[in-house]
């Protein structure tokens, strides 16, 4: 008996698609989805944008990529990393996720000192690396989803709250608020 190629390669732990993992393309539908969207929502929940955009492309049928998304691909490149682009770039992670079917909300972080830089620690292998500057004004907006925090530097897999405070950095006479609210 020959198994067919696509059984055979996922049996074998092969990806047959390439750019798509191999664990996506196992992941089973949730209750009412189709395999493509099930695809998706794994694809974004690895933080992988470019198996989003096939994903989301394969998903629609449509042979271009909608502004929206190219938008949502652009709030993870390095220009969105400067200070004072945090709330456009929060506009377009949470429309992206929106548009993709997901339930993101707005984060928005106050320090509350005479001191109002804020930094955020770059790590590699646990070590910090560098620290870049979020803003100067005190103020900084990021994405909550599905209990992640999601902005350019976290790229689109994003931190868990308490990692992602725990890598934030201002005066040490000053702290950080953070509250959820309805716009950048």
């Amino acid at each position: 008996m020959r198994l067919p190629s696509l059984v055979l390669a996922l049996w074998l732990g092969a990806s047959p698609l390439p750019g798509v993992p191999s664990l996506v393309l196992s992941s089973p539908p949730s209750l009412g989805d189709d395999s493509i969207r099930a695809r998706l929502k794994a694809c974004l929940r690895l933080g992988d944008m470019s198996c989003v955009v096939d994903q989301y492309l394969l998903l629609r049928d449509i042979g271009r990529v909608p502004a929206w998304l190219v938008s949502f691909q652009n709030a993870f490149t390095v220009a969105s990393r400067r200070a004072g682009e945090c709330a456009s770039t929060a506009r377009l992670i949470h429309e992206g996720l929106r548009q993709l079917g997901e339930k993101p909300t707005y984060l928005r972080l106050t320090v509350e000192g005479r001191y109002t830089l804020l930094g955020f620690d770059e790590l590699a292998k646990g070590q910090r690396i560098r620290t870049h500057q979020l803003a100067v004004t005190g103020r900084h907006v990021a994405v909550q989803w599905e209990g992640r925090i999601v902005d350019a530097y976290t790229g689109l897999v994003g931190l868990p709250l308490q990692e992602y405070m725990s890598r934030l950095v201002v005066h040490p006479t000053s702290r950080i608020v953070y509250e959820a609210v309805s716009e950048p």
